[in-house]
């Protein structure tokens, strides 16, 4: 696909994925974080299609005033892992196009894709928080941290300072999670905002 399309082709492609698989998903609306984080450690949200995802309940995100607006998610393992095992057992290593498609993306668009399947999940990742409400309010989601399936890890330089979140203590959270990311109330003031 790639020397059909180029990297910018699959990244446009992954993104695309993305939008379709989130428009499918349908609209869901919790009364507060409470429902909301139970209702993800349960996998009964469209987050969970990804797989077992964490709600990391003792890292609340507050805004400015100080009330709670987000938390912290994490998946242990990125569900493609399978996928990648069975193609490098397979065929012996992953494609170059694999770091092609992430080096495009981290140049052009956000640097922090740690292989291909990156681009689709976060485009996706945003798109289903806009149809997920919060005490009324939709959900914004912020990637913050991936690690890949050769150790390699990247940090989100644009998405950390905007929940307040310290990129050492993100990076520690690497140690046993695959993706980190953050789902905040769409609009709220956070601090490093302008």
């Amino acid at each position: 696909m790639i020397e059909k399309a180029g990297a910018d082709g699959v990244v446009e492609f992954w993104q695309r994925v993305g939008d379709k698989l989130a428009s499918r998903m349908g609209k869901e609306a919790y009364l507060g974080w409470t429902s909301f984080n139970v209702a993800v450690r349960e996998g009964r949200t469209a987050f969970s299609i990804e797989g077992e995802v964490t709600p990391l309940t003792d890292m609340a995100i507050t805004d400015v005033d100080g009330d709670v607006v987000g938390y912290l998610y994490a998946m242990r393992q990125c569900c493609y892992i399978p996928t990648i095992l069975r193609t490098r057992y397979s065929v012996g290593k992953m494609s170059p196009a694999d770091r092609t498609v992430a080096e495009e993306y981290n140049e052009n668009v956000h640097n922090i894709a740690v292989c291909n399947f990156c681009v689709f999940h976060e485009r996706f990742r945003e798109e289903i928080a806009k149809n997920i409400t919060v005490s009324g309010n939709p959900l914004a989601a912020y990637l913050l941290a991936t690690r890949g399936w050769n150790g390699d890890t990247r940090t989100s330089s644009v998405n950390l300072p905007k929940v307040n979140i310290n990129e050492e203590h993100v990076r520690a959270l690497l140690r046993n999670y695959e993706c980190v990311y953050a789902l905040v109330m769409r609009g709220a003031r956070l601090k490093g905002d302008d």
